[in-house]
């Protein structure tokens, strides 16, 4: 008896071991090219129903870590570095129209057909954007603390944020620094080191250039535009003015909007369980139509 429940639990260790494994084996980076530039990626999962992940500005595909490891395994799931971010190509051209084009590109070289959509920060603008280029690609729209939809230059300016941004990037003890004032909940060590990594690889231009139009497009007049299910995941205790979410999302025909009082801006990284949660929600909830 002894001996048949050894057995047993071997047996269970391996598969066990061996689901670990190709599940590990499935994150492994891979690329694709599309408007000739490299574009750097992770899958994982299966299923119909298919994520695509976008991260913000001067960051990466790493700022998913936590939240990729949560997602249930029946979720087919991408995740990219946008052009001129992490170990994607840099073509020195970094324009709003460009991440656009990628991500579609990328979907469709993929044979991905359909797909929600999952932008925190600047790729939640990114997203926006997406969403009225593209509407018939999208099952969802789900975005995390997004960069503001209009042209918020005036509060840049004073506020002192260009100055910031464009020097906040620029070395791995500023984006510690960044992080660590960011960041409500302490972040693990690893962690810490992929983020600096993801950041550190990018291209400067990129930075630069992405501040401009970050800052500059408005948006806000398309929003009522937008056709698709959407969500609007906001941080109470985030630096930028929870109303601007608010009002977004009262132009979105149907946008459901969440608060979380305890939130901040780095929400990925400070409740990664709870994001999943609400994804799945959200996902379920646009499947029942």
């Amino acid at each position: 008896m002894k001996r048949t429940l050894g057995v047993l639990l071997m047996v269970v260790i391996s598969i066990l071991f061996m689901s670990a494994c190709a599940q590990a084996a499935s994150a492994e980076s891979q690329s694709v090219t599309v408007n000739n530039v490299k574009i750097n990626y992770v899958e994982q999962g299966a299923g119909d129903e298919v994520l695509v992940f976008v991260h913000g500005y001067a960051a990466s595909l790493a700022y998913w870590t936590e939240v990729l490891e949560l997602v249930p395994e029946e979720y087919h799931v991408y995740a990219l570095d946008l052009r001129g971010h992490g170990q994607s190509g840099q073509p020195g051209s970094y324009q709003l129209p460009e991440f656009v084009e990628d991500i579609y590109a990328f979907t469709r070289e993929l044979g991905i057909e359909k797909f929600t959509y999952v932008g925190h920060s600047m790729g939640g603008k990114i997203g926006y954007q997406f969403a009225l280029d593209h509407p018939d690609v999208l099952k969802g729209l789900f975005l995390v603390t997004p960069a503001p939809a209009h042209d918020f230059l005036p509060f840049y300016q004073r506020a002192g944020f260009r100055a910031q941004m464009t020097s906040m990037f620029g070395s791995p003890e500023m984006i510690r620094g960044y992080l660590a004032q960011a960041s409500m909940t302490p972040l693990s060590e690893e962690l810490v080191r992929a983020l600096v990594s993801g950041s550190m690889a990018g291209d400067p231009a990129a930075k630069e250039e992405c501040v401009e139009w970050w800052i500059g497009t408005n948006l806000e007049p398309e929003l009522q535009n937008i056709r698709v299910p959407t969500l609007i995941l906001a941080g109470a205790k985030d630096s930028l003015p929870l109303g601007w979410e608010r009002r977004y999302a009262s132009q979105i025909e149907g946008c459901c909007f969440e608060v979380w009082e305890e939130g901040g801006h780095m929400i990925p990284l400070d409740s990664p369980q709870r994001l999943v949660d609400l994804l799945v929600s959200f996902i379920e909830d646009v499947s029942k139509g």
